[in-house]
């Protein structure tokens, strides 16, 4: 009986030692490891270790690479703009070598121009020497011909009277009408003499100009001649007053003065638009008084400096 027992116990002992190895005994990776042996207990710490360093290495390794992919989404910012800015930078230096090239065009071609005008401006340098050497030989011609000193200064003696002359010689013709009426008919003489109208004098120098110049129009010589010279005494273009009292002249067939007043405006200045009218009235008053040789001057001058111009067209082709 005793016998019995004593197998059975074992026979448990050994079932029972058996169960716990299944449940872990002697497992050195099992975190409950138990039943081991001291090496087994060394070789566990140092997994133990290794495994908690693994870890650590592992959430390291994660923390690593969560850097690299923030440094690499960094990194390919910069390269976008780096990218953006070397196009930019390439555009610009495109557009530089254009704008350099468009510059230079327009540097070489402002030189081309700049040299053509300075030719050109030589070239009008030039003629117009010719053509002042050609007048003042014309106007010195004349005044050899048809202008004496003493002429000059009695007809500027007479221009400066004009005016006067003018009205007291229209006031003693009506009172010589009123005294012939008056004497036919007894009727007592009566002072007629009016007060002369230079309301015109109050206007600007450059309207004078135009009124005078309506004046000839009109054929109101007297009027035409008092508003040039004053404007000749105000020192106000009298180059140009002078040409038109000489188209009073011209107009009323006294070529002699009217050569006299041409002279005179041409020797003031020769750059006004009427100049090609009064070198062709001054050829043809030449013509009338006789000087055929010299307008013929007058004419070649005109046709060759002013060739476009009406006058040159209307003056006859002479040698």
């Amino acid at each position: 009986m005793k016998k019995i027992l004593s197998v059975a116990l074992f026979i448990g002992a050994t079932l029972l030692h058996a169960e716990n190895s299944a449940f872990g005994a002697g497992d050195v990776t099992s975190d409950n490891a138990y039943g081991l042996s001291s090496s087994e207990r060394l070789i566990k710490e140092k997994l133990d270790s290794l495994s908690n360093s693994n870890s650590q290495t592992n959430v390291r390794i994660d923390e690593i690479q969560e850097r690299i992919e923030g440094l690499q989404s960094t990194l390919e910012g910069i390269n976008s703009q780096y990218a953006k800015s070397n196009s930019r930078l390439t555009q610009l230096e495109t557009k530089n070598d254009s704008l350099e090239n468009n510059l230079t065009a327009e540097i070489q071609n402002l030189k081309k121009y700049v040299e053509e005008s300075r030719k050109i401006q030589e070239t009008n340098n030039k003629q117009f020497k010719k053509i002042l050497t050609e007048l003042s030989s014309l106007v010195d011609s004349i005044n050899a011909n048809y202008v004496s000193k003493e002429e000059l200064k009695d007809i500027n003696l007479s221009i400066n009277n004009i005016s006067s002359n003018a009205s007291h010689k229209n006031t003693e013709n009506i009172l010589d009408e009123k005294k012939d009426n008056n004497a036919t008919t007894n009727t007592p003489i009566k002072d007629t003499n009016k007060t002369i109208d230079d309301s015109w004098k109050k206007k600007k120098n450059n309207e004078i100009l135009d009124l005078a110049i309506q004046d000839l129009h009109k054929d109101l010589y007297e009027e035409c001649k008092t508003k040039l010279n004053y404007l000749i005494a105000q020192k106000y273009k009298p180059a140009r007053a002078n040409f038109w009292l000489g188209e009073i002249e011209y107009k009323q067939k006294n070529y002699n003065n009217a050569i006299v007043f041409y002279k005179k405006s041409s020797t003031i200045s020769s750059k006004g638009d009427y100049f090609p009218k009064l070198l062709y009235h001054t050829a043809i008053s030449l013509d009338k008084v006789g000087n055929t040789k010299t307008a013929n001057g007058f004419y070649k001058a005109l046709k060759k400096n002013y060739p476009n111009t009406p006058e040159a067209k209307a003056s006859p082709n002479r040698k």
